[in-house]
């Protein structure tokens, strides 16, 4: 990988990305509240599903089919995909998480001088992450690694602040996670249209059940 092409991984994966990432948990508040994830055995039980069954089926394929839509300028293919995609953000609070970021990942992205069609306005995050990737010239399989330790980076983040999860701990999820990437990568990339999307039923209900969780830190 070329230096500048690592740089723009580092930079598009980051934490710090000022996109609001970090306020929502994609379910697992609820899972933990719940007691399904105590530790770092539950958490990796709820990580693998998600990653395997979850971004493989879903966000892997979307991702490139976004990618290669804004390789060929075709707004027709990235509004039609973004429609299927928001309906398998099987909650409310997962279809909100989907826009909100990508309205201010837009934001961001304007304000980095990247030109954007005037459609993007209207598009969520997972589209516009396609176009960050493809703007700072990272190629399909550099952007979903990128994408995949964003998502498992906040979610040991979300577990390590509300379990709470020791940082030993965390960081044995992290390495024990990061192989299991190729094989999620191999596949979604293989997947042709007929056989996107997902239905995780426990994931679908715990998410809906943080919509009227009494306390919580995290927004979805």
């Amino acid at each position: 990988m070329k230096t500048q092409a690592l740089l723009s991984l580092l930079h598009l994966s980051s934490p710090s990305l000022p996109i609001g990432a970090f306020a929502y948990s994609q379910g697992l508040e609820s899972a933990i509240e719940h007691q399904l994830v105590t530790n770092e055995q539950s958490l990796m039980a709820w990580l693998e599903p998600l990653l395997a069954q979850g971004q493989a089926s879903l966000d892997i394929p979307m991702l490139a089919r976004c990618y290669h839509a804004w390789q060929q300028h075709d707004l027709a293919a990235l509004q039609h995909w973004q429609q299927i995609l928001l309906a398998y953000r099987e909650t409310a609070e997962l279809v909100k998480e989907e826009q909100i970021l990508g309205q201010t990942l837009c934001r961001l992205l304007t304000s980095l001088e990247v030109e954007l069609p005037a459609e993007a306005r209207q598009m969520s995050y997972l589209p516009l992450y396609a176009k960050a990737a493809h703007h700072f010239g990272l190629d399909l399989e550099q952007a979903v690694v990128g994408w995949l330790w964003s998502w498992l980076e906040n979610q040991v983040t979300v577990a390590c602040k509300t379990i709470p999860l020791g940082q030993t701990a965390a960081q044995k999820v992290l390495l024990a996670m990061m192989p299991k990437f190729e094989s999620a990568i191999e596949r979604g990339l293989s997947l042709d249209d007929a056989s996107v999307g997902l239905t995780l039923q426990r994931f679908a209900m715990l998410s809906s059940w943080h919509e009227t969780q009494y306390s919580r830190l995290f927004r979805s």
